[in-house]
């Protein structure tokens, strides 16, 4: 890909435009859709970029010419909105505690690491998926109640189960309206670009949130 860049602006008379490559890596976590983010793949790919880069320097059409690279990124940003891949490129989590080792030197022998968790997704997954309120202790009222109304304002009849009198209104818990709210939404829009994310308060899970004769549709439905 390089050297594609490098054969182009010599077409156009560019031959000494220094090249570095700003940003590279491999997510170490992400949805259940995503295939391929796990900790063994970006462990793997980011230890074999820092052995390519501290050998011998350049690309076939540059060879010995030392080119900057940048690795994204030092640490999940775990507040990112988005899929979940977006919150897991890093090398370190948010509280400083390596997600898995590497030695960017380079230096290090592939065999002295230790071993890595085994890779569970490389292939598509086939399951049915489901967006569901993820809770956790800090999220208030406030937080749950806005993005409720930001799906239920939409006005696409996303949350009229969930009104009084409706197959999911009971049991009247804000937290489980939410799930139905998150997932029906998720699942109208998702092959638009939609995340199950909703300001950090969804989770994709594999796990049927259905219940009596609320029946929450899924990603096969």
């Amino acid at each position: 890909m390089l050297d594609s860049v490098i054969f182009a602006m010599r077409k156009l008379s560019f031959n000494d435009v220094k090249l570095a490559l700003a940003e590279t890596g491999w997510p170490n976590g992400g949805d259940l859709d995503q295939i391929g983010a796990n900790v063994y793949n970006a462990a793997v790919y980011n230890r074999n970029l820092a052995r390519r880069m501290a050998g011998k320097p350049g690309t076939p059409a540059r060879p010995g010419v030392d080119m900057p690279v940048f690795v994204f990124s030092l640490y999940n940003e775990n507040r990112k909105p988005g899929q979940a891949t977006e919150r897991h490129w890093g090398m370190y989590y948010p509280n400083k505690k390596p997600v898995y080792q590497v030695d960017l030197s380079g230096k290090r022998p592939l065999e002295s690491y230790p071993p890595l968790p085994l890779a569970n997704n490389n292939s598509p997954y086939k399951g049915p998926i489901w967006c569901v309120f993820s809770g956790g202790k800090n999220v208030t009222q406030t937080e749950l109640n806005g993005a409720m109304q930001d799906v239920c304002g939409q006005g696409n009849g996303t949350c009229n189960a969930i009104q009084p009198g409706g197959k999911c209104y009971k049991p009247n818990s804000l937290e489980v309206h939410a799930s139905w709210a998150f997932n029906l939404y998720w699942q109208q829009s998702r092959k638009s670009g939609t995340a199950c994310y909703f300001n950090g308060l969804a989770a994709q899970t594999a796990k049927d949130p259905s219940y009596g004769s609320c029946r929450f549709p899924s990603s096969l439905n």
